[in-house]
Formats: structure tokens, C-alpha cells, sequence
């Protein structure tokens, strides 16, 4: 009896131990997925504060002085979203997504750069910052809400062809935008810049493309392999 009873109780805790480990198991990915869209989604929420304050701003909605509006709503809002787009290089560090961390730390760190060091030397109102701004909130706004939509429902063609559709294109656009700041920088006469940084910013102007070639290669192929996938579906 007392064997049988051993034995029972082995059986009781085997099953325990593995309905544990089941819940482990499903939990696991279960976080991963509600972290990923907690996080997608604020960021996409983040970059349309910066598409909402740009509205007002190009609507003179209670706007009178664009450059002061700029300086007070917009500069901050940018720098805001571009400071919590930090957390993707943070997903990628951790795993919870496939990107490759190097790739997303030059895309984010570039753009801050941009913000940061460039930014403050121009108008904040001139439309070379205005455009840039503009093609980065569209293309984050596409991804990351394409992103929570991907993670809600488990997998959505439609939400990633939308993805790739627009991506390339803001891609580009933003990138182009970066550029034209560069230049107007380049062009602004200043008299107490030494020429060590005038040639920095020139070798900056022609590298800056070839920089982001790679990243713009690997999008067009995430696109074309996206494609070509929902054609064999069909």
C-alpha cells in the first residue's frame, strides 16, 4: 500500500511538473508578443505627436510666430520620439526581435545625430528639417503600427504588404531629407566654423547615401521575398 501510494504521489507531481513547464512554455512567447506590441504601438503613438504638431504648425492652427512654434512643439516632439525609438535597438539586444542590433543602432543613432547636431544649426521652421521630419514620422508611423498589428493578430500579409509598400519609400525620402539638411548646413555662412568641419560635413554629404545603401538593399529584399511569398499563396 505504501508503494502504491509512492507511486501515486510521483504521478501527481510528474503531472504538476509538467503542467508547470507547459505554462512556461506558452508564457514565454505570450510576453514576448505583448511586450513587442506595448512597445510598437507607443512608438507609432510617439511619431504621430510629431505628425499632429507638424499638421498645426503647416495649418497655423493658433501658430503666429512658425519658428517659435517649432522650437517649443515640434523640436521636442522629435527629439521625444527619436529618444524612445531607442527601445527597438533595446528589442533587438534582448532577442525579442530578428533585427540585427548593428543595423538598427546606425538607423536610430543617425537620425539622432541629425536631430542633435545638425538640427540646432538650422531654422527649425526651414523646410529642409520640415520634410525630414515629416518622411520620418510617416515611415515610423507605417512600421511600427504595421508592427502592432503583425504582433496582435499573429501574423498579418496585409499589414506587412502595407509595410512594404511605404517603407521604401519614406525610407528614401528621409534619407534625401537628411542630405538637403546637410547641405544647407554646408551653405550656411559662418564665419567662426574652422575648415577642418567644413570638409567634415562635405565628406558627411557624399558618404551619407552609401551609408544607408545597405539598409535600403536589405529592405528591397525583405520586400521582394514578402512578395513573392503571397504569390505562391495564391
Amino acid at each position: 500500500q505504501t508503494t502504491r501510494i509512492t507511486q501515486e504521489l510521483r504521478a501527481v507531481l510528474l503531472l504538476l511538473y509538467c503542467d508547470r513547464t507547459q505554462i512556461k512554455i506558452m508564457t514565454a512567447p505570450r510576453i514576448k508578443t505583448i511586450l513587442l506590441v506595448v512597445t510598437n504601438a507607443a512608438i507609432a503613438i510617439m511619431w504621430a505627436r510629431v505628425l499632429v504638431t507638424m499638421a498645426q504648425l503647416a495649418l497655423g492652427d493658433g501658430v503666429e510666430d512658425h519658428e517659435e512654434w517649432c522650437q517649443s512643439a515640434l523640436k521636442p516632439a522629435l527629439r521625444d520620439a527619436i529618444a524612445f525609438s531607442f527601445v527597438e535597438i533595446l528589442n533587438a539586444l534582448t532577442g525579442l526581435t530578428r533585427s540585427k542590433p548593428m543595423s538598427v543602432a546606425l538607423f536610430v543613432l543617425a537620425r539622432a545625430s541629425i536631430e542633435i547636431l545638425v538640427g540646432p544649426e538650422l531654422p527649425c521652421a526651414c523646410w529642409q528639417h520640415m520634410f525630414t521630419g515629416f518622411m520620418w514620422s510617416v515611415g515610423e508611423i507605417n512600421r511600427f503600427t504595421c508592427f502592432t498589428i503583425d504582433g496582435i493578430t499573429g501574423g498579418s500579409d496585409t499589414a506587412k504588404s502595407v509595410r512594404y509598400s511605404v517603407g521604401p519609400i519614406a525610407f528614401f525620402l528621409g534619407t534625401l531629407g537628411e542630405v538637403l539638411m546637410l547641405i544647407k548646413l554646408l551653405f550656411l555662412e559662418d564665419p567662426t566654423r574652422p575648415l577642418a568641419l567644413h570638409y567634415f560635413i562635405w565628406l558627411s554629404v557624399i558618404l551619407w547615401p552609401f551609408a544607408f545603401m545597405m539598409l535600403f538593399k536589405q529592405l528591397l529584399k525583405q520586400k521582394r521575398k514578402h512578395f513573392r511569398n503571397l504569390a505562391m499563396k495564391k
